[in-house]
């Protein structure tokens, strides 16, 4: 009796040691699984807020409003842009279940870019304008202006990452993926917009002087 306890005991330490310890990116991916927009929303509004900070450090332009900015950045990815994603792919994935041929490939790409792209780009472009401090009038007048003009950076950078992401990647780890590329290709657009921006300035108050 005691040789068959020992036994077992024996049996479940060797089980517990052999157990796999969980990576971080298993975690993420499993609560991907487990809690799907809770974790996109979490990954969408960490990586906005990062963005504006990365931009205000690497820029070396202070900004008093600086660290406003990033948590409603973050705010705006945690409660709007990353559910809005997730629920906008996940139809995208309903639409085309099952279905395979380079056909259904393209139809995916382009419902994709002619309708989800534009939806997201626009209430993006609508939420920063009103984290800017613009009114209804400002925000319309922002999407008018602005708007086109994003849709044609798209449509000339995503169509790849898309076909990426679509052939290689679970429907899961679409939206984390397109929201790294947006991070990457979003903060160097920041970087650039905050020392366009200071140095208009700087010219202005050189003439003045």
């Amino acid at each position: 009796m005691a040789e068959t306890n020992m036994e077992a005991y024996a049996g479940e330490v060797v089980d517990e040691v052999s157990v796999p310890q969980l990576t971080l990116w298993d975690r993420y991916v499993l609560s991907l699984q487990e809690r799907p927009v809770l974790t996109k929303a979490a990954t969408s509004g960490v990586l906005n807020g990062l963005q504006e900070l990365i931009a205000l450090r690497v820029s070396g332009k202070p900004d008093p409003n600086g660290l406003n900015k990033a948590a409603k950045m973050a705010a705006y990815g945690f409660f709007i842009g990353g559910p809005l994603g997730h629920h906008l792919y996940a139809a995208l994935d309903k639409m085309f279940a099952g279905k395979t041929g380079g056909l259904h490939a393209i139809l995916k790409l382009l419902v994709s870019n002619l309708v989800i792209a534009p939806i997201q780009n626009a209430v993006y472009i609508a939420a920063m304008a009103y984290i800017a401090g613009a009114n209804t009038a400002g925000v319309i007048r922002a999407l008018r202006t602005r708007l086109l003009g994003v849709m044609k950076i798209t449509w000339i950078v995503f169509p790849l990452v898309q076909t990426i992401a679509f052939k290689y990647l679970p429907q899961a780890l679409w939206l984390p993926f397109f929201n790294i590329v947006g991070f990457t290709f979003g903060t160097y657009i920041n970087i650039k917009t905050k020392l366009a921006t200071s140095n208009k300035k700087s010219l202005g108050d050189g003439k003045e002087l």
